[in-house]
């Protein structure tokens, strides 16, 4: 023991180990609390899956699916929460959040594609006489 950690230094150590592992245990309880994790169904889970696999689906989406079904994640552990950490995993869900939140409630999902831009270099639809 070196001579300037007393007892009453000690004794702060050992409080403040304990009060971080408190803090610790109870930041672990309310993130849990705060998403309680619910199983979703097999309906739930084939409603995405056909969905993800759909033209309909963001590219983010199409690609997530892509991976699932190479083996590299499951969809429970997409829908559970468990791989929110990853890349991919986010851009799927923030593209596609309403069609997938509709989906798991059991509803259709609106889905609007955006319309492509004419470009400048398409002929024109219709002919006038000055056009020639």
């Amino acid at each position: 023991m070196s001579a300037w950690r007393t007892a009453e230094v000690l004794t702060a150590e050992d409080v403040l180990a304990r009060s971080v592992a408190d803090a610790d245990k109870a930041m672990r309880e309310a993130a849990r609390l705060r998403y309680p994790r619910v199983e979703p169904s097999a309906d739930d889970v084939r409603r995405v899956m056909a969905f993800a696999k759909s033209n309909a689906a963001s590219p983010e989406l199409q690609a997530l699916q892509r991976r699932i079904s190479g083996g590299y994640l499951s969809w429970r552990q997409v829908l559970m929460g468990e791989a929110a950490g990853d890349r991919g995993v986010k851009a799927a869900l923030e593209a596609d959040r309403e069609a997938l939140s509709a989906l798991c409630r059991g509803e259709e999902p609106r889905v609007v594609k955006p319309t492509p831009k004419p470009r400048d270099d398409e002929e024109p639809m219709s002919f006038t006489e000055d056009a020639w």
